[in-house]
């Protein structure tokens, strides 16, 4: 295999090509032996075209150079392969004019856990931390999805096809985060990596790089000079035709320029493909991940920083923050002493009792938060909600009818009921499964203000899941139903000196387009809104 097939003595403008790279790995013969010639490894390096440098672990006893590095999802995939994806999403909605489309789906994306609501429509960012990268990661594909609605036949095959890829990326991401794996999982990482390499000659285009683009550029100025002497020598009527037809070969031409010009050869494009050796050698890909190492420089360098001289400040930095753990490693070891029966001095245990935090109690939780005032009865409710006291009354009784035992069940009377002591509240605390976690939840906080501005913008009524029947129905949902908020509230009902108190909350239900299958193009259950609660 030459050099020049390698890539490794092209200039600036053509990648290098890692895939052969690898291959060439593969086929090359094993140099394990000992008594291998140092020259002939050498004459091996140096005949195709592989520089091999110095650095600081060779040599190290027990040490592989490859193995400390490892993949990474916050710089791989997060700022690495989603920035590229994006920059070739925007190229292809711009193509197809599907811009604005894009940008108001993403304006009207609505809170859910572990989402942050983005603020701005994404042409209007100009940079991307980490975090928000692994947020858009949630949502990109539904985004891109109602972006892409409403096509025409010659729109249809292309449209597949990117959202095939973006969904086998996001996919492999989704399996990239776990924790642990089965052979199942990382055949289901392989498939969608191999199905995301199929397809993501849809966005070849628009991974031109400004010497292609010149040469492009230098083509059309090429055709038009000749083309448009030749339309002077024809009759008006004919010239807007031939305008037409120069244009189309000059797009087919530019686009084959293009094609064989542009290509995906770069290194981050290249890492996915050692995930799976990887995982099989160390475990899990979010162990060795940079954001967590990142996490703690705000103790270990920025306070460091802060409360140096500036101008010793790497040498302070390591000195500080070098005491502050030798002093907590020895606070731990005393109290694990002290915890054992050691007898200790007594300056030390007294130490001990003044650096250890006092227990805080658990304040009681309440699950419904933020009451409204002059909320007083069922009337007061239906006219804050937008909704008639008529509907509010039988859908109480018909709850009452079907859910609560006969001894807790609400008068079915309408006129007593209007009379009940209501409470309006508009926050409901709602535990969540951590991903990967077992027994570790986060709380999210759904908000329902019902007609009333939320921070003088717009309503909010959050979106909730509910379990509407057995696992056996409503397709992939597994028997549950996503629903609107429409109001949090408790009624009160005193009966012989008894006060019984109902946390209750009203819904509209999102209807499901095709009994909730998935669709064959994005993989995602349609919803719609229904015109009752």
């Amino acid at each position: 295999m030459s050099p020049e097939e390698l890539g490794s003595r092209a200039g600036h403008h053509c990648a290098r090509d890692y895939a052969r790279y690898e291959r060439y790995e593969r086929e090359s013969p094993s140099l394990d032996s000992e008594t291998h010639d140092a020259a002939h490894s050498h004459y091996t390096n140096e005949t195709h075209g592989i520089k091999r440098g110095q650095n600081v672990f060779q040599g190290l006893v027990r040490v592989s150079t490859p193995d400390p590095h490892k993949p990474d999802m916050l710089h791989t995939i997060y700022l690495g392969l989603f920035k590229h994806m994006m920059d070739w999403i925007q190229g292809f909605l711009k193509r197809h004019a599907r811009q604005q489309a894009f940008d108001d789906a993403w304006k009207a994306l609505p809170p859910y856990p572990g989402f942050f609501i983005p603020k701005q429509a994404y042409r209007e960012v100009t940079q991307w931390q980490g975090k928000e990268m692994r947020n858009l990661g949630r949502c990109l594909l539904g985004v891109l999805a109602v972006a892409l609605r409403q096509l025409d036949s010659t729109q249809v095959q292309p449209f597949r096809r990117a959202l095939t890829c973006v969904k086998s990326l996001l996919d492999f991401t989704i399996m990239a985060q776990y924790r642990s794996h089965t052979p199942e999982t990382i055949s289901y990482m392989e498939e969608y990596a191999t199905q995301f390499h199929e397809t993501k000659d849809i966005f070849l285009e628009f991974r031109i790089s400004k010497r292609t683009q010149e040469k492009a550029d230098q083509l059309r100025k090429e055709l038009r000079r000749p083309r448009a002497q030749m339309r002077e020598r024809v009759p008006p009527s004919q010239r807007r035709r031939m305008r037409d037809n120069d244009r189309e070969e000059e797009n087919d031409q530019r686009m084959e320029l293009i094609h064989s010009e542009s290509n995906f050869n770069f290194v981050k494009m290249h890492l996915i493909s050692h995930f799976r050796d990887h995982i099989h050698m160390f475990g899990n890909i979010p162990m060795y991940s940079t954001q967590y190492r990142e996490l703690p420089h705000n103790k270990q360098i920025k306070d460091g920083w802060r409360r140096s001289n500036k101008i010793d400040a790497a040498r302070q930095i390591l000195s500080s923050y070098g005491r502050q753990h030798a002093i907590r490693i020895r606070i731990l070891n005393l109290e694990f002493l002290q915890r054992a029966g050691a007898d200790l001095p007594t300056e030390v245990v007294e130490h001990l009792e003044k650096t250890r935090p006092a227990p805080t109690p658990q304040a009681h939780r309440r699950i419904l938060n933020e009451r409204r005032d002059n909320i007083h009865d069922v009337v007061d409710f239906g006219r804050g909600c937008n909704i008639s006291p008529e509907t509010i009354c039988r859908e109480l009784i018909r709850y009452s009818q079907l859910s609560l035992p006969p001894e807790r069940r609400l008068p079915e009377n309408p006129a007593i009921l209007r009379a009940l002591p209501v409470e309006l509240l508009t926050q409901l605390e709602i535990p969540v499964l951590v991903f990967q976690e077992s027994g570790v939840y986060d709380i999210y906080r759904a908000q329902c203000t019902g007609a009333r501005l939320f921070c003088n913008q717009t309503s909010q009524n959050d979106c909730v899941w509910i379990q509407a029947g057995g696992d056996n129905i409503y397709g992939a949902l597994w028997g549950h139903l996503p629903a609107r908020l429409i109001a949090l509230y408790t009624i009160r009902l005193s009966y012989m000196q008894q006060d019984t108190v109902y946390r209750l909350a009203a819904v509209q239900f999102l209807s499901l387009v095709d009994s909730g299958r998935p669709s064959d193009v994005h993989g995602l259950v349609t919803v719609q809104l229904r015109d009752f609660t």
